[in-house]
């Protein structure tokens, strides 16, 4: 497959400089660099999106879902521009874990799902019950080494990346961490009370990110830093944002994107079940009754009070909200869904960006709605270089 004369985003510099590509066996074979000859062009060409934390759409959730479902679902992700998912798991009995991460390595080894299911998200049940969010607590639990051992046989084992969140403070955590990291997972501190010096301890055993910065942690306080503020200053970590505009509140985001920069921000949906289709009452994971009332999903509690559970958003949403809430221009925000996921999660040496020898997992733009509004408009999607049949 040829393609002349597009605009390809650059990621080292972000920016687009024109160039032609081939692509062969699925990979980018060669990117070469015209400079503005050629005449005008049509096409504007960003890497696929990548999302590490969603937890299902379409009706499907993924702890439910059987191979069949999950290759289903994949097609609600590739409409939105989603190349490659790390399918969320939540807080649930061991068994059913393994079962889920067992269908997913089905959907990914199929040859019919319309995305990489390049790996899975741990969420749950090794959390803090305070911060429990809408996991049932009657799952959480404390880490187990054990567990760990089945889930990385499960998943790292055949080829899926894993990605667990995880709260530190918790008893057996840091040890967790240390084994899971040794191992080849990659760590997320998360649903979690920890104070600033365990959530540095956490980092130098080698915890890579803060899931849902903000939500389900302890809050940000001008005597307590607690641990959205510990996430804020710290350089060493990335921090994952549901830029719904439910989760965080437009000027939280742009807190939270000039303190932590452009380079450590990921965007991720943390969509459930109800993602994608019309509002009412779902199950995700093993809440039952999460209601979707005005694009927010939330279970009711016995006190009458709300959780939120999850959003019914996606990347692609979620990215022109970034632009909005933050001015940031669609050249640097592009690197919240594409190379900072990829680098977090480990898979960068494959996917996140347009290089040579990389998957040829990419979007084509509407480069009128760019020059218009500076937004992304997507009119095609591939994967592996094959157009995703959306």
């Amino acid at each position: 497959m040829r393609i002349r004369n597009a605009e390809v985003y650059n990621s080292g510099r972000k920016c687009f400089i024109r160039a032609d590509l081939d692509i062969e066996n699925g990979k980018f074979s060669e990117i070469l660099y015209t400079g503005k000859g050629g005449g005008e062009s049509d096409k504007l060409i960003i890497p696929g999106f990548i999302d590490i934390h969603s937890h299902g759409a379409r009706g499907i959730d993924i702890m439910g879902a059987d191979c069949g479902a999950l290759i289903e679902m994949s097609g609600y992700y590739a409409g939105n521009g989603v190349t490659s998912l790390f399918a969320s798991t939540s807080s649930a009995e061991h068994e059913d874990i393994m079962r889920t991460i067992g269908e997913v390595k089905k959907a990914r080894d199929s040859g019919l799902a319309k995305i990489n299911f390049a790996g899975i998200h741990l969420e749950g049940p090794y959390i803090n019950e305070n911060r429990a969010g809408a996991h049932d607590r009657k799952f959480i639990k404390p880490p187990d080494l054990n567990e760990l051992d089945e889930i990385i046989s499960g998943s790292l084992g055949e080829g899926l990346k894993l990605h667990i969140t995880i709260a530190p403070e918790i008893n057996g955590a840091l040890d967790f961490i240390y084994h899971a990291v040794k191992k080849g997972a990659t760590i997320s501190l998360g649903h979690t009370e920890a104070s600033g010096e365990i959530i540095k301890k956490a980092i130098e055993l080698g915890a890579k990110s803060l899931t849902h910065l903000f939500n389900a942690m302890s809050p940000l306080h001008h005597r307590e830093p607690g641990v959205s503020g510990s996430a804020l200053v710290n350089d060493d970590i990335y921090a994952e944002i549901i830029c719904d505009g439910i989760h965080l509140h437009p000027d939280i985001v742009k807190l939270a994107y000039r303190a932590k920069g452009i380079d450590k921000i990921i965007i991720v949906s943390d969509s459930m079940s109800a993602a994608g289709i019309p509002e009412g009452e779902y199950n995700s994971g093993e809440s039952r009754g999460v209601r979707v009332k005005d694009g927010r999903a939330f279970i009711k509690n016995p006190d009458g009070s709300e959780t939120i559970a999850g959003s019914t958003s996606d990347l692609y949403a979620e990215l022109n909200n970034f632009i909005d809430f933050t001015g940031c221009k669609l050249q640097n925000a592009l690197l919240t869904v594409t190379r900072n996921p990829a680098e977090c999660a480990g898979i960068y040496n494959g996917k996140g960006s347009v290089e040579t020898g990389k998957d040829a997992d990419f979007i084509i733009l509407d480069k009128n709605r760019f020059i218009k509004d500076g937004k992304a408009l997507i009119k095609e999607v591939y994967v592996n270089g094959e157009a995703a049949q959306i």
